[in-house]
């Protein structure tokens, strides 16, 4: 389908169970600031940004109602544009559950950004470049390169190559695409979505061209305990930057 006036979807991805965080929750339930979840601090942002016309969540299922309980807070939460969904078992059955919600009204041109709700660290300014970077190319992931020294190994004992750490790129989200090459690509692969890391490996093995957008050494992704504390000192240091 196409239409000449697009619509952009943003998906945000808490659907996890978190069990490498170690912590009683998933992790989107812990404080990262003045009380403030992973979840609230997430969700204000994305509606403070103002560019999308619907933001979905993707929440485990057996934490739905504290989802919307804790969403239900946010002063601008608007219940027209945010639809909170379960997450499947896995993140990309997660994300298809968001796709299949989305067939009912988007078009092949609109434009869906996929972001992982560990990531609070995210910025306008990549997620302006991931949307018109995707207008242009029609799919795109957010990435930094590689600066440490990177090898391959057969057997993870013996270094069998070193590569060159120039041609190294390390994906972070948001990974943003139009809604007909998700859609199709996700499609082609139902039968094995879980062999799949993240969005764009399987949008390329679908025979698409993926385009890089920077990222920022910043945007970390929190897995364990100790990435909050590094979450907590960024987020203080680049809210002192806006004074």
């Amino acid at each position: 389908m196409e239409k000449a006036e697009t619509k952009r979807y943003a998906v945000l991805a808490f659907g996890g169970q978190g069990n490498r965080f170690g912590w009683v929750k998933p992790k989107q339930f812990y404080p990262i600031k003045n009380d403030k979840t992973i979840l609230e601090y997430i969700v204000e942002k994305f509606i403070s940004f103002d560019l999308f016309d619907k933001i979905i969540l993707l929440s485990p299922e057996n934490y739905i109602d504290e989802t919307k309980r804790i969403i239900s807070g946010i002063s601008d939460f608007s219940r027209n544009s945010i639809t909170i969904l379960p997450g499947g078992d896995t993140r990309q059955h997660s994300i298809w559950n968001a796709i299949s919600f989305l067939k009912d009204f988007a078009y092949d041109e609109d434009i869906v950004l996929i972001h992982d709700g560990a990531r609070p660290l995210i910025t306008e300014d990549i997620i302006l470049r991931n949307l018109e970077e995707c207008r242009k190319f029609g799919a795109v992931v957010t990435a930094i390169s590689a600066t440490d020294t990177v090898s391959y190994s057969e057997n993870g004992e013996f270094i069998d190559e070193i590569i060159p750490r120039s041609k190294i790129y390390l994906h972070q989200t948001p990974q943003t695409f139009k809604f007909g090459i998700i859609r199709k690509s996700m499609e082609e692969h139902l039968n094995m979505l879980h062999s799949f890391s993240d969005d764009a490996s399987m949008v390329l093995d679908s025979g698409y061209s993926v385009k890089y957008v920077n990222g920022s050494r910043a945007n970390i992704k929190i897995t364990t305990m100790e990435d909050i504390e590094i979450a907590k000192k960024l987020i203080e240091k680049s809210e002192e930057t806006k004074y």
